[in-house]
């Protein structure tokens, strides 16, 4: 068994048959008995958008905050491709960094990992 980790972009998981389609590369590799790792961007325009709306606000903003504000892109996604697995029958949990943790400097906008929590037993996806 091995752990695959597949990186899907914006344009990949843009809306949901771009995000079914998606599904169909993460569980062909479950069902070939890997645990799978999916990570994904923010649908299509979606960080661009919010961009869009931080700058009507300033035009200096703080780059932690700007940090929060585009990630929520990949939180929809993230839930959206959860649910998705869940209805093709297959057990599946979205992480936010946070919640695994990823470990990173303070250098936002382009952080650097510092640490990987190790040894938690994080679901991974799987057939029901």
């Amino acid at each position: 068994m091995e752990i695959i980790v597949q990186k899907f972009g914006g344009s990949s998981v843009a809306d949901t048959e771009k995000l079914k389609k998606v599904c169909t590369h993460i569980t062909k590799e479950v069902n070939k008995g890997n645990k799978v790792v999916a990570v994904v961007s923010a649908q299509g325009k979606t960080t661009d958008k919010l961009i869009e709306e931080e700058m009507e606000i300033t035009k200096n903003p703080s780059k932690r905050e700007h940090d929060v504000l585009v990630s929520v892109g990949e939180q929809i996604t993230i839930a959206k491709l959860s649910i998705l697995l869940k209805e093709l029958g297959y057990e599946s949990i979205s992480y936010l960094g946070w919640q695994i943790p990823i470990i990173t400097d303070s250098n936002f906008g382009d952080a650097n990992i510092k640490k990987v929590r190790k040894g938690k037993d994080f679901k991974v996806i799987r057939r029901k």
